[in-house]
């Protein structure tokens, strides 16, 4: 499946925490990963209510702040 990055906002602080939008598929909320986005403590709850956009259902995963995504950083799933 290709896979699109993308930036969301002007923060780039070290990532701490991982927010999967995930498709609803067989009256399920948490289906396959559509969108992942990678977000600081302080914009966590922004990424988790604004940045995943509806039919998605977010996820909160964790990221750890080594793996070198900052915050802002979206991969979507094609």
């Amino acid at each position: 499946m290709p896979k699109t990055t993308r930036r969301i906002g002007a923060c780039t602080r070290p990532a701490a925490t991982l927010i999967e939008g995930r498709a609803p598929v067989d009256g399920l909320a948490y289906g396959p990963i559509r969108t992942e986005v990678y977000a600081c403590d302080e914009h966590a709850h922004a990424a988790r209510t604004e940045w995943i956009e509806q039919p998605l259902t977010p996820f909160t995963a964790l990221a750890e702040p080594t793996t070198g995504h900052g915050c802002g950083e979206a991969v979507d799933h094609d």
